[in-house]
């Protein structure tokens, strides 16, 4: 990650769109990629909630004594990053995305879980391995693809193009920006400077 970009808040709602965000400036010659070390991805989905610190701390134990696969593991992530970026852009924003290459990851990452007794009876769990971020994401954008909130995944309004993903949660589903603080005040601006030419006129 660039040290001279802190990282942004995470304002998505679902860490599959948390991450498919880690790209600034899609729209621009040259995007601020926040994904360039497998840390990069660990401290990422850990500040979604998609690993415990217990989780992250392990995780980069063991990329620190397997570096090469670590840099694989990387660029594994950021292909599943922008398949999950197409299909949920692509469904905001009215198209028609192949969600085959999202269907491969998860179908992948299931022949790493398994079911194990917890305190209320069974729970899914993961293997502990670099994947493990990946598999998460993968289980993430499944589950919200095919749940109700689905229809309530938009695309940042910002004439700035910047084109990161939420869940609008709403209650009249009226959201616009992915946030006030950022895009919506920009927005803000924009009109407010817009109606003071017009005025002058």
């Amino acid at each position: 990650m660039d040290d001279r970009q802190a990282p942004p808040d995470l304002v998505a709602g679902a860490l599959c769109l948390d991450v498919a965000n880690s790209v600034d400036g899609r729209v621009l010659e040259v995007p601020l990629d926040y994904f360039t070390t497998y840390a990069d991805v660990v401290d990422w989905v850990s500040r979604a909630g998609g690993l415990s610190a217990v989780e992250a701390t392990a995780l980069l134990a063991r990329a620190d004594a397997e570096p090469e696969a670590a840099a694989e593991e990387l660029a594994r992530t950021r292909a599943l990053r922008e398949a999950v970026f197409d299909l949920f852009h692509g469904r905001a924003t009215g198209g028609a995305p192949d969600p085959t290459a999202v269907q491969h990851a998860y179908t992948e990452a299931l022949r790493h879980g398994r079911l194990e007794p917890g305190e209320a009876g069974l729970r899914w769990t993961w293997e502990l391995d670099l994947p493990l971020p990946r598999w998460r994401v993968a289980q993430s954008a499944i589950e919200l693809a095919t749940s109700r909130s689905l229809d309530r995944v938009k695309a940042c309004a910002s004439q700035e193009g910047c084109q990161y993903l939420f869940v609008d949660t709403s209650k009249n589903g009226s959201r616009r920006w992915c946030s006030m603080t950022d895009c919506g005040n920009q927005a803000k601006s924009r009109r407010l400077t817009e109606r003071r030419r017009a005025s002058r006129v």
